[in-house]
C-alpha cells in the first residue's frame, strides 16, 4: 500500500468518526491531524511505507482522536459516538506467500540450512504485516530458544567430555 493510500485512509476514517461533530469542528480537526501528519512524516529519518504506519501509529486510533473532542458529561453527544465500533479499521493482510517462506524457514529450514534458515525466517517475520507484534515476539522467543538450546548443551558437553588426564609414566 502506498503512503499516499494510508494517509487518506487514517483520515477517512477520522472523517468517518467525527460525523457526529458540529461541521466547522470537524473541518478544524481534520486540518490539525492532516497538518500534524504531514510535520510528522517530514521529521522522520526514513521515509516509505514503514515511517507513515509509524507516525499513524503513534498519532493513535481516529476514533480516540473524536473522542477527545467530546465535553465532559456531554450525554447526547456520549449517546450518539456509541456506535464508534472499530467497524472501519485497516484490516491485515491475509497470509501470502511471505509468511509461507518465512514459517518454512523457522521451521524445516533448521534443518537443512542450520542457523542461517531461521535467521532469514525471523528477519521475514518482522517484515510480514499479516502477523501482529505479539505474534512476531513469540516467533522469535521461540526460535531462538529451539535454536540456541542445542548450541549450547552441545557447546557444554563438548568442553566437559573432551579432557584426557594421563599419569606420570615413571622412568627406570
Amino acid at each position: 500500500m502506498e503512503t499516499d493510500a494510508l494517509v487518506r485512509d487514517y483520515i477517512a476514517r477520522l472523517e468517518a468518526a467525527a460525523v457526529r461533530l458540529p461541521a466547522g469542528r470537524r473541518a478544524e480537526l481534520v486540518d490539525e491531524v492532516r497538518g500534524h501528519i504531514e510535520a510528522a512524516i517530514a521529521a522522520e529519518p526514513t521515509s516509505g511505507e514503514a515511517a507513515v504506519r509509524n507516525v499513524l501509529d503513534r498519532l493513535g486510533k481516529p476514533e480516540v482522536i473524536v473522542g477527545a473532542e467530546i465535553p465532559p458529561g456531554d450525554a447526547s453527544f456520549a449517546a450518539a459516538t456509541t456506535d464508534m465500533s472499530p467497524t472501519v479499521t485497516a484490516e491485515r493482510p491475509g497470509i501470502g506467500p511471505l509468511e509461507v517462506v518465512a514459517v518454512l524457514l523457522v521451521t524445516v529450514g533448521a534443518f537443512f540450512v542450520p542457523i542461517i534458515g531461521p535467521a532469514i525466517g525471523i528477519v521475514l517475520v518482522w517484515m510480514s504485516r499479516a502477523w501482529s507484534t505479539q505474534w512476531k515476539l513469540v516467533i522469535t522467543l521461540v526460535v531462538l530458544v529451539v535454536v540456541l538450546l542445542p548450541i549450547v548443551g552441545l557447546m557444554s558437553a563438548g568442553g566437559a567430555g573432551g579432557v584426557i588426564q594421563s599419569s606420570p609414566v615413571p622412568v627406570q
